[in-house]
């Protein structure tokens, strides 16, 4: 890349992370005054424990986001990256204004019982329990992963571990309900769509090949 085309590819991430970040707090602040918020648990999430190792899982949704900013060198696709994120980010506005949910199940961490505990503890203070649904750190790395692959296969598919990775730890850390996981990932598929007119290639699927044995054989699109 030209160091014009570096200025231009920084001045777009800086743009939709402001979009982001911003966004997110100031509709969370709004919600916290309103009475029409709604819980999504299922019943059996109140039994689910807290894991506070898995905050250093829920942090690897900052570094995905720098990650696509650092290895994406092509000025074209990282400017579909951001207009797809941008979607995204706005389809998530839009719901949590709609339908606000807050996350009732967090426990009382003690900070002091070790780093993970700190930076749990940490989160639960800066980030209110509201915009749950669906979950913007899982719709971000999903999205990221099919972005990624689209782009660079083999570093795409890494993408996608840590993604499910950091699904899995926003319920484990006590952040989100596992509908806003699922809902999460619909926000990501739909995203991309949205911005190349085709479903993701990166996720499996399951082919039945017509042979004797009859058995299912497992490829990976391209």
């Amino acid at each position: 890349m030209t160091i014009r085309e570096r200025l231009l590819k920084t001045k777009e991430f800086m743009l939709i992370m402001t979009y982001y970040l911003v966004g997110y707090f100031i509709i969370a602040e709004l919600t916290r005054y309103r009475s029409d918020i709604h819980t999504l648990a299922l019943p059996f999430e109140k039994n689910i424990p807290l894991y506070p190792a898995f905050v250093f899982a829920y942090l690897m949704n900052f570094g995905l986001l720098a990650f696509a900013y650092i290895f994406v060198e092509d000025l074209d696709h990282f400017r579909r990256m951001t207009r797809a994120f941008f979607f995204s980010t706005t389809i998530h506005y839009i719901v949590f204004l709609i339908y606000p949910v807050e996350y009732k199940l967090r426990p009382v961490v003690d900070p002091n019982q070790g780093w993970a505990y700190f930076l749990v503890y940490f989160y639960y203070w800066m980030d209110p329990p509201y915009n749950c649904f669906p979950s913007m750190h899982v719709s971000n790395c999903f999205l990221v992963s099919f972005l990624v692959h689209r782009y660079h296969k083999v570093a795409g598919y890494m993408m996608l571990l840590v993604a499910l990775f950091v699904a899995v730890s926003v319920v484990l850390v006590k952040q989100h309900y596992i509908a806003d996981v699922v809902t999460g990932c619909l926000v990501a598929w739909i995203s991309y769509i949205w911005e190349f007119k085709e479903k993701p290639a990166l996720l499996p699927k399951f082919i039945l090949t017509p042979s004797k044995k009859r058995v299912f054989s497992f490829t990976l699109s391209s």
